[in-house]
């Protein structure tokens, strides 16, 4: 496993982090719902969601030996209702995770919108606004939040990627955590999106390409690093974005 901010741990090529010292790993921005809200728009689209995100899960589960989640925001995806596929596809996601003995905290994000009413039938699951850990705070980050400089926050709703131009003008787009220290103390991890349809937001030194608030107006962009998910493959550590700058 390779160590990225004190207690949080990568490895292989999941979408996710380890953290040692309370044994859960951490994932982000699974949107259970996506297919049934684009087929309401007419588009027709794979359920692979769910499929994608026990993937993640049982393979987390292997690779870290954990009992515990924590899933940092938007486990769902439509804003207005619990659709009834989405209700349906959460019952068992849950169910699974309450056979398997496994405790979980649920960060709500902005998509989390009567999560509750199924969610609060599971007695293994706990909902919340925020989780701190020691000095580690987990918040799902479309609301803007402030540091001390010992201070860590892991996120999710910018669903980094890194879009990589080659010599002959070539893309190639992965999705990547992103480490990025902030203006006046501490430092924000993001997360990669578990979402299959959730492929990513390609990071730039741009602040108003970020969602969240917090780093669009506190994050030192120049000095954030990228660590980047190439699939069936591992994990690569890549140089600050300031530093790539020609490439991205």
């Amino acid at each position: 496993m390779l160590q990225i901010l004190p207690d949080l741990y990568i490895e292989s090529d999941l979408p996710a982090v380890y953290h040692r010292g309370i044994g859960a790993f951490v994932v982000s921005d699974v949107h259970i719902g996506f297919e049934e809200e684009m087929q309401r728009k007419k588009v027709y689209l794979p359920n692979v969601q769910k499929k994608r995100f026990l993937r993640v899960y049982n393979k987390c589960r292997e690779v870290f030996k954990a009992d515990k989640i924590i899933i940092d925001g938007d486990m769902k995806h439509i804003f207005e209702r619990l659709g009834s596929q989405e209700r349906e596809d959460l019952r068992e996601i849950f169910t699974i995770l309450k056979e398997d003995g496994v405790e979980v905290k649920l960060i709500k994000g902005n998509h989390d919108n009567y999560i509750g009413a199924v969610a609060e039938k599971f007695d293994n699951v706990e909902l919340l606004e925020e989780l701190w850990v020691g000095n580690i705070l987990f918040t799902h980050g479309h609301k803007p939040f402030q540091l001390d400089s010992n201070k860590v926050a892991v996120i999710g709703h910018e669903h980094p990627r890194i879009s990589l131009r080659d010599r002959l003008g070539f893309n190639r787009k992965f999705q990547c955590f992103l480490d990025v220290p902030l203006k006046g103390g501490g430092r924000t991890l993001v997360l990669p999106s578990v979402g299959s349809y959730q492929a990513g937001n390609d990071i730039s030194l741009v602040h108003n390409n970020f969602l969240s608030p917090t780093l669009r107006n506190l994050g030192i962009l120049e000095e954030a690093k990228p660590y980047v998910v190439i699939e069936n493959q591992g994990i690569m550590e890549f140089p600050t974005m300031g530093a790539i700058k020609d490439i991205l």
